[in-house]
């Protein structure tokens, strides 16, 4: 057998040149999920891989490739180019529930068929996943299928055959005003004031907030500016935190103003830092010394932290139950109940597009719905 190395749309392929059982030649192309920066070690490393495991013998065909497998190796290559988080929920996906499924069924390759992908969605919901995380699974099995039709391993995507569930619009709970005063009151003081203060003000997202540094706090221009953020991550199968300002979207990065009283505010945080920098002296960690969202000992508060601490204090004050990311939406419907636009939030919370906006926030506009019910009394005598 020999072999070779080829690029096609800026990826990695093995070229495979065999003989087929009839004598005759054949070539097999094989895309690597490899792109080409940076990954030709690795390219290389997988062709002698593949050249070891066929060693004497035909090249393999999809027959032989369980589906299982070829998902895993679809995951683990996809490391470079995603998210750290979005990795992150693929690994957990393909380990609890998309590897066992298919590794039990002991289906090659070329056997997923669309009935085969629509009874793993039947069967996933009635284990009690909701119709949004199948989506998700089938996303991962739609684009691993995509790779092996692109390489010829399979004769069509089977999972562009299937019916996916229909989607369940998020209904989240929210707070209003008062319940947002009451939430800010009880929060005072407290380990994660200051996160709690920037979500209900700000809408930022928790990522954003823990990875808030005070450069990016322009006090003459009166600005804060997102452009950074800190994530849960798994490193050599422990979870830890990464610090990257490689943000979800590119209208992530925005600009939001600040008046008197939120910079007042600022004020204040920076300078009870400042003092606990020399009142711990050598016990003070430094390292995070440019964050914003650090406890008293100068330590960086870990993403779980504020989830868990939140929980906390909902609970023990007796509030309404909402999720930490809960005051994200809280602060675009209290934008909506001040007359603001879905632009206007848009920009403010940073969404990808308008839809994305219109989607989660449109049936509580009550902007809207004052000026449906005013016209229709116009037109309407009673």
């Amino acid at each position: 057998m020999t072999d070779s190395l080829q690029i096609k749309s800026g990826t990695f392929y093995a070229v495979l040149n065999y003989k087929d059982k009839n004598g005759k030649r054949k070539q097999k192309w094989i895309c690597l999920n490899l792109p080409e920066k940076n990954n030709k070690r690795k390219a290389e490393q997988r062709l002698s891989e593949l050249l070891a495991e066929n060693e004497g013998t035909a090249y393999i065909e999809p027959a032989k490739i369980l589906f299982c497998d070829y998902v895993k190796q679809w995951v683990e290559a996809s490391k470079d180019n995603v998210q750290v988080t979005t990795y992150d929920n693929y690994v957990y996906m393909l380990n609890r529930h998309i590897y066992p499924y298919f590794k039990s069924a002991n289906l090659p390759l070329n056997k997923i068929t669309p009935s085969v992908i629509q009874k793993y969605h039947a069967d996933k919901l009635t284990e009690g996943l909701s119709p949004n995380t199948v989506i998700k699974h089938h996303a991962i099995i739609r684009t691993t299928l995509q790779q092996a039709y692109k390489a010829k391993l399979v004769k069509e995507n089977a999972a562009d055959l299937v019916e996916k569930p229909k989607r369940t619009k998020y209904h989240g709970n929210f707070y209003n005003a008062a319940e947002m005063n009451a939430l800010l009151a009880v929060a005072k003081g407290s380990t994660i004031e200051t996160p709690v203060f920037l979500a209900a003000y700000f809408g930022l997202r928790r990522s954003e907030i823990i990875g808030l540094c005070w450069d990016a706090i322009d006090f003459t221009s009166k600005t804060l500016t997102v452009r950074h953020k800190v994530v849960r991550a798994k490193k050599d199968g422990k979870m830890t935190i990464k610090a990257t300002d490689d943000l979800k979207t590119q209208s992530s990065y925005r600009v939001l103003l600040l008046d008197d009283a939120l910079l007042a505010y600022l004020k204040t945080v920076k300078a009870q830092q400042s003092y606990n920098r020399e009142r711990n002296g050598n016990c003070h960690n430094h390292e995070y010394d440019d964050y914003v969202c650090v406890n008293e000992m100068g330590d960086l508060l870990n993403p779980d932290y504020v989830t868990s601490a939140f929980e906390k204090i909902i609970r023990n004050n007796g509030l309404k139950s909402i999720r930490f990311h809960d005051l994200r939406h809280s602060c675009a419907s209290l934008l909506l109940a001040l007359g603001y636009s879905m632009k206007d939030i848009q920009e403010w919370l940073g969404h990808s597009n308008y839809q994305t906006t219109a989607n989660l926030y449109s049936h509580i506009d009550p902007k809207n719905k004052q000026n449906m019910i005013q016209g229709l009394s116009n037109a309407l005598t009673i």
